[in-house]
């Protein structure tokens, strides 16, 4: 029986990626390297800020690398909500679910900006929010995934897991997590298929859909 869904925060639940593309080109700019594309910056996303970064200027060695990230994280603090958005429908999605579920955030970003931007466009609708923390490893290693479970008195088989990237797929792997990979967020159909994800939703709609026929067994209310 299933007890819990948790959700990855960008390009899952929220649009953060304008956001995120404007400070990565103000670090990029402020150490004379070219600005890049929204596109490059969707392709970046999901393992990290300094990965992230690392993937945008690969030319650049690693002490450039940190101070790319540090202009870029100074920047994303102060101006991380200017143009991001919630996905059409998720939030109605997620009131529904909330009436049946414990619901969690498990990201790759910061800890602070996870718990930030769930306060300020989910307001009372996750039980738990966690995100990169010092001394944790990151998805697609366990041990975030695992702090939830603790915390909320979970295992694996009662959990649905959600996710648009690579490392949402090879967590849920790992720890024999029913899951669900979205082609809505920042990685296509054909990139998350090479993981064999369980289930591919295009839409909110469709992710909506796929939880009900597959995992509710009921409409819901």
């Amino acid at each position: 029986m299933k007890k819990a869904i948790l959700f990855d925060l960008d390009g899952t639940i929220l649009d953060t990626i304008r956001d995120i593309h404007q400070a990565v080109n103000i670090g990029l700019t402020t150490y004379h390297f070219d600005e890049v594309s929204l596109d490059k910056v969707k392709q970046s996303v999901g393992s990290g800020a300094k990965q992230m970064i690392a993937m945008c200027a690969p030319e650049a060695d690693p002490d450039i690398i940190q101070r790319i990230h540090d202009v870029y994280q100074t920047s994303y603090d102060h101006k991380h909500t200017d143009l991001t958005v919630v996905y059409d429908g998720m939030l109605t999605l997620l009131r529904k679910l909330k009436k049946k579920y414990q619901l969690a955030v498990v990201s790759n970003k910061y800890d602070h900006l996870v718990q930030s931007l769930v306060s300020f466009y989910f307001t009372n609708i996750f039980d738990v929010a966690l995100g990169m923390t010092k001394n944790v490893p990151i998805k697609p290693e366990p041990d975030m995934v695992l702090k939830v479970f603790n915390t909320l008195d979970l295992k694996a088989q009662e959990v649905i897991f959600i996710g648009d990237s690579e490392p949402d797929i090879l967590v849920s792997k790992k720890l024999h997590m029913d899951h669900i990979a979205v082609t809505y967020g920042y990685r296509d159909e054909y990139q998350l298929n090479i993981h064999n994800p369980m289930f591919t939703a295009n839409s909110v709609k469709a992710l909506e859909d796929i939880l009900i026929s597959e995992f509710l067994n009921a409409i819901l209310d």
